[in-house]
């Protein structure tokens, strides 16, 4: 039996059976306010501090953690962690973004699971996604954006829906923090000492009519290196956003957050800090002004009681695998992946998303009448329709023609539907053995019982974890979009004045570019 699709190495360290493991490490700004703060609440002197990190927070009132949800694992509990980029109080000088209202610059989902373990799965800010829930006002007619723009089209539960339709996992609970906040909590702790690597790069930037390096960025006020730098909380700042004159461009960004914000935890969590009651009350008010969540108090405390049980070996960071769009999935040849009206995105690597991802959602219940059901010929089989949820053009058409290669009958109805992460063999009471013979050829497919279906056929929903169609034939057998699920794209990463390949630091996040 063989399996047309695009074969590729999963990311290092996963494997399908493996669960949670990834040495992809990243930490972020919302994750820092999770984790420096919380670890400590119920040190010896963390119940007195608690009450006034409480009364300082704001809580959210525009989602009330209710609407549908995705099946969820008992024990377990997902928390959206989200760094707005609402720049009030930080100094900035250009803003950065051009925006209105506020945009989510870091997007986190803080998985703590029953075994005790943490797992931080980061979004990228360009992802390019599919609005989910009931959409949003003056989005484009494909019904997407880039992630960062969701919350300010369509408001917290316009995020909320669109990040359960992606990953199929149940937010519980919501934590936002803006960047005055970050930059007030590195000044509670006296600032931090970060490393800078010599770079190559010189990029112009049209905005700021200068050029930029990875040593002094006009957009984002950073100057400092190569060598040690002490950054206190401004310039903390900009060492963290600076987006432009990176030699590796956004992967350099995320190591400088790894590295500044590594040692920050630490510092945080020293006994200089968690000695002082001055420092720790500077802290947990910059935390609690810039802090937003729908968690009430003993939610707080609940939290904080599974977050200090936590060790090094029990918290795992995961960068969500994504690419620069190639030609074929509409990527303008040569300009960096920009994808009309959109601009310039990265899609998601939907395959090593989902065996991340996997592991993470509850199992769906299994119909006895299912299992015992015998499978049938294909050419028994009726396929009413098939209809793409991957986010990926011309999936559906491709995989109707594969089906029909293989003798599946039926009218095969083609179409869109809202983003979902698992792909589903829809099926009507009585139709068991059909639908166990479709869902085998389909890896990864699971079958769900549905009574809108009676009187029809199955109905076949291509997730984005669909990555083709067992024995079928043909070049482009179930792969639609060459390169859509490529985790190694051509050019990825290098920047426009680059004319070698970019230096790489690796994952050493001692020292970064």
């Amino acid at each position: 039996m063989s399996r047309v699709t695009m074969e590729r190495p999963l990311p290092p360290g996963l494997s399908p059976r493996t669960r949670r493991r990834s040495s992809l490490r990243r930490i972020s700004l919302a994750s820092f306010g999770l984790l420096s703060v919380l670890v400590f609440l119920l040190s010896s002197v963390g119940w007195y501090f608690f009450h006034q990190l409480d009364g300082n927070i704001t809580r959210l009132k525009d989602w009330d953690g209710g609407g549908d949800k995705p099946a969820e694992v008992p024990g377990d509990l997902n928390i959206l962690l989200l760094g707005d980029d609402s720049r009030e109080g930080t100094g900035d000088q250009y803003g950065g973004d051009a925006v209105q209202g506020m945009r989510s610059d870091t997007t986190i989902i803080a998985h703590f699971d029953a075994d005790g373990s943490l797992t931080l799965l980061s979004f990228p800010r360009d992802t390019l996604v599919t609005v989910g829930g009931d959409g949003a006002e003056g989005i484009p007619r494909d019904g997407k954006l880039k992630l960062t723009e969701v919350l300010n089209y369509g408001g917290l539960p316009t995020l909320v829906s669109t990040m359960q339709d992606l990953t199929g996992l149940a937010i519980n609970h919501v934590i936002t923090i803006n960047l005055a906040g970050f930059k007030q909590m590195t000044d509670a702790i006296g600032g931090v000492d970060v490393c800078v690597l010599p770079g190559n790069k010189k990029e112009w930037v049209e905005e700021a009519n200068a050029y930029s390096t990875n040593t002094k960025d006009p957009m984002s006020g950073w100057v400092g290196g190569p060598g040690t730098v002490h950054v206190n909380g401004e310039l903390a700042l900009a060492f963290v956003r600076q987006r432009h004159g990176l030699p590796n461009d956004d992967k350099d960004r995320i190591r400088r957050q790894q590295q500044f914000l590594s040692k920050l935890l630490a510092k945080a969590t020293s006994s200089g800090v968690l000695s002082n009651p001055v420092k720790i009350n500077s802290l947990l008010g910059a935390v609690g002004k810039s802090m937003q969540t729908d968690l009430d108090a003993e939610g707080l405390v609940e939290l904080a009681k599974r977050a200090s049980g936590l060790d090094a070996g029990k918290i795992k960071f995961i960068t969500v695998p994504t690419h620069v769009p190639m030609p074929p999935e509409g990527g303008a040849t040569n300009d960096r992946g920009n994808i009309p009206p959109h601009g310039e995105v990265l899609l998601l690597n939907t395959e090593d998303l989902e065996t991340i991802l996997a592991p993470m959602r509850a199992e769906p219940e299994e119909d006895p009448t299912l299992a015992s059901a015998p499978p049938v010929d294909p050419s028994q089989v009726s396929v009413a329709a098939v209809v793409n949820a991957s986010g990926r053009s011309g999936l559906a058409a491709q995989t109707a023609k594969d089906l029909a290669a293989l003798g599946f009958v039926g009218a095969m109805e083609t179409g869109n539907t809202t983003l979902q992460a698992p792909t589903e063999v829809r099926y009507p009471t009585g139709q068991e053995g059909p639908a166990k013979t479709l869902a085998g050829k389909i890896p990864g497919a699971r079958a769900v019982p549905d009574t809108a279906l009676a009187g029809t056929g199955l109905k076949l929903v291509l997730g984005s974890s669909f990555t083709g169609v067992d024995d079928a034939t043909g070049a482009g057998a179930g792969t639609a979009t060459p390169g859509a699920t490529s985790s190694a794209q051509p050019g990825a990463g290098a920047g426009p004045t680059a004319t070698t390949p970019p230096p790489d630091a690796g994952n050493d996040t001692s020292c970064t570019y």
